[in-house]
């Protein structure tokens, strides 16, 4: 049965952030037998870019339209999401309770720094690392506790509110073939809480295309990503009211370095795609999936697309300058 997947997110309420991104060849992957291409969803935004507005494009008119008391969001310090969201909350006048992953006292730099702009630490109900196991339990004790109407934004926004906005990822890749005359045999994406590469793979295989989605598994493991999956699949049905089949149209790998693992290696990855393509990465995701794909890829051939999922503004949470006395972080030859 065909399904208008345009037609059905269409149908949803949804926040004019940009959807649209453009593809362009890689110099540094193609290969006689494979034409790698970049997905440049890092140019949707500035203070917020990649999949982190495409969640937000249907889950803020959600949160807008229930007219929430507090919004709950959990995250690490850090993250992307949190600075993110933390921005069209603030804009939507929707009332934001912090429950963070990480240490206030500690100097600030780079996304934390920036988050310091936007809200006030003594208000975050702070968790040590030992502790983040029980973060969504006590987020779920707080809402019970409070008398407002009360949202949880779980970690990287990955609520089922947010999928139809995952889901423009895939209809703009089509949009990026239909434009570039060509068809994808193969997709590359990165997974944090696994929404964007779960839609990705949903789509893929709601339409029956051939193409193959590679995940690589930045947090999480095989299990949670199952779970993941399994979870918006259901999510994805109840949507288009039908029932689809749980797609095989896909395979997940582990990064070299685990989540949050930072080297010198992957800094000078950064450098050298920066000075060879005149792109920016992340050093958590994107940055690892590319390193990845240099390694996943070599026996592939055809049309390759590589997710680049933004988060650039992290990587001055990592840049220190030698001149200044301070040597650890970035290597060098970075400057």
């Amino acid at each position: 049965m065909y399904i208008d997947l345009q037609k059905r997110i269409d149908a949803v309420p949804q926040a004019d952030y940009p959807i649209h991104s453009r593809i362009h060849r890689l110099k540094t992957f193609t290969s006689p037998n494979a034409t790698y291409y970049l997905k440049r969803d890092d140019e949707l935004g500035f203070g917020i870019s990649g999949s982190k507005i495409r969640k937000y494009r249907t889950l803020i008119p959600f949160l807008v339209s229930s007219q929430f008391d507090e919004v709950i969001v959990i995250g690490s310090l850090n993250s992307n999401n949190v600075l993110g969201i933390s921005q069209v909350l603030i804009e939507n006048q929707l009332k934001p309770k912090y429950f963070l992953r990480g240490d206030p006292k500690r100097h600030q730099q780079g996304n934390s720094l920036l988050l310091s702009l936007f809200i006030d630490f003594n208000t975050v109900r702070w968790f040590q690392k030992n502790e983040w196991k029980g973060v969504e339990k006590e987020a779920l004790k707080y809402a019970a506790e409070n008398r407002g109407k009360v949202f949880i934004i779980k970690e990287g926004g990955s609520v089922k509110e947010s999928l139809p906005g995952a889901l423009t990822l895939p209809l703009d890749i089509l949009q990026n073939e239909k434009n570039e005359g060509i068809a994808f045999d193969h997709i590359f994406i990165d997974a944090g809480t696994g929404l964007m590469a779960s839609s990705l793979i949903l789509a893929f295989s709601l339409w029956k295309r051939r193409t193959h989605i590679h995940v690589v598994l930045i947090a999480g493991d095989r299990d949670y990503f199952i779970s993941q999956l399994s979870f918006f699949h259901k999510e994805l049905e109840k949507f288009l009211q039908t029932d689809i089949p749980f797609p095989q149209n896909f395979t997940l790998y582990y990064p070299k370095e685990d989540f949050g693992k930072i080297n010198d290696d992957i800094f000078k990855d950064i450098s050298s795609f920066a000075k060879q393509e005149g792109i920016f990465t992340d050093p958590i995701y994107t940055a690892k999936l590319l390193t990845a794909v240099k390694n996943i890829g070599k026996d592939l051939q055809g049309n390759i697309l590589i997710n680049h999922s933004g988060g650039g503004l992290s990587l001055f949470g990592f840049l220190h300058n030698p001149r200044n006395g301070d040597s650890k972080g970035v290597p060098d030859a970075i400057f």
